[in-house]
């Protein structure tokens, strides 16, 4: 009777060790695919980011209501006046605001560049002609 009782024990103990150990697996998973997922919302906010920053230095005049949205995020940008003659310090700012709706909070910035580049966006009359 006694042996019987201990292969029991030992059953029982060893079912709670492995389904502590799945769980603890889960976990581990869940948050990994939490972070996959926040790592993908974040480089594609770069992406958006640099888009937005080239078209800024190639002096294409963006309209304000036709962004390169994607759906949940916003991109904002401003010409900043800088130390160098001729050139002003370009910001692109995207902020993520499906997440920011997730949480309730202000929205979330995911992406920032700063980037000198000529003071009139590049678009100027006394931009050089590149020589082919």
């Amino acid at each position: 009777m006694r042996r019987r009782a201990s292969i029991l024990l030992e059953v029982l103990l060893a079912t709670a060790v492995f389904a502590f150990a799945g769980i603890v697996v889960l976990g581990v998973v869940d948050g990994a695919v939490v972070d996959a997922g926040r790592a993908a919302r974040r480089s594609l906010a770069m992406d958006l980011a640099r888009s937005e920053m080239a078209r800024i230095e190639a002096g294409i005049p963006g309209d304000e209501d036709v962004s390169l949205a994607v759906e949940g995020m916003r991109v904002e940008w401003r010409l900043e006046p800088c130390d160098f003659p001729g050139l002003a310090l370009a910001v692109v700012e995207v902020f993520d605001e499906e997440r920011s709706a997730a949480t309730g909070d202000d929205p979330v910035r995911a992406a920032v560049l700063r980037q000198l580049v000529r003071g009139d966006g590049g678009a100027g009359a006394d931009r050089p002609e590149v020589a082919r």
